[in-house]
């Protein structure tokens, strides 16, 4: 899996108890160097210490990537303990899967939850399938379109895509082949590669008239990403 890149709000800080993290420091240094060997001692050296969570958090992924599962367990989880939203996403994701523990659902859910009020986007759109495909849950479509409105407007195509054919077919709301075809059209201008079919498809049962006003539809939902996107990225912003 690609690792997201969520701008979240800042981390949550580490906690001051500099006696107990030298203590534990030397037994996560031994455990992630056993499991990661001459790869960690690279990134012990580029991140200067563990004792940053950012740096921590770096590590986890990069474990993550490459199948060491249990250190990534062990730093996610600590991370996600100081409500860290990017760790509490990534054990969701792990819980969900059941990788290097136990699948539990509702308890990935919950850390999807978690994650997703703190503005990850990936947990955002995880939560919206979730919710539409009813694998995990029952299936609330409702729930399923709140969450992928808040990642789709926040530029995430696979979410305006699975928006488009909720509109198209009806499901859980009523059909509407304008909001369709918008949603399409800006899942395909973000990259999304079956979004086009789907823009396509809703653009056959439009008339001249409504053709016009879906394409303005669209232009309105780019402009509010842009500005959501230039709100996240802006230092005063919350």
């Amino acid at each position: 899996m690609t690792v997201p890149d969520p701008h979240p709000p800042r981390r949550a800080q580490e906690p001051s108890h500099r006696s107990l993290l030298i203590a534990n420091l030397g037994f996560m240094v031994v455990a992630v160097v056993g499991a990661l060997a001459g790869g960690v001692i690279q990134d012990l050296r580029w991140h200067g210490s563990l004792a940053k969570p950012e740096g921590q958090l770096d590590l986890a992924e990069r474990a993550f990537q490459s199948g060491n599962e249990q250190v990534a367990l062990m730093l996610f989880t600590k991370l996600a303990g100081q409500n860290n939203p990017v760790a509490e996403y990534w054990l969701a994701h792990m819980t969900e899967l059941g990788l290097g523990l136990a699948r539990d659902p509702a308890k990935a859910i919950g850390l999807y939850q978690k994650a997703a009020a703190q503005n990850v986007v990936p947990a955002q759109q995880r939560l919206g399938e979730i919710y539409l495909d009813g694998n995990l849950v029952p299936p609330d479509f409702m729930q399923a379109k709140n969450y992928l409105e808040q990642a789709a407007y926040r530029g995430n195509a696979r979410a305006a895509m699975l928006l488009g054919q909720m509109y198209r077919v009806g499901l859980g709301i009523e059909a509407d082949l304008k909001e369709a075809y918008a949603w399409s059209e800006v899942a395909t201008l973000e990259g999304n590669a079956f979004a086009k079919r789907e823009r396509d498809m809703s653009l056959r049962g439009l008339s001249a008239d409504d053709q016009k006003a879906a394409v303005a539809r669209a232009k309105e939902i780019l402009e509010k990403i842009k500005r959501e996107e230039t709100g996240a990225k802006s230092p005063t912003s919350k």
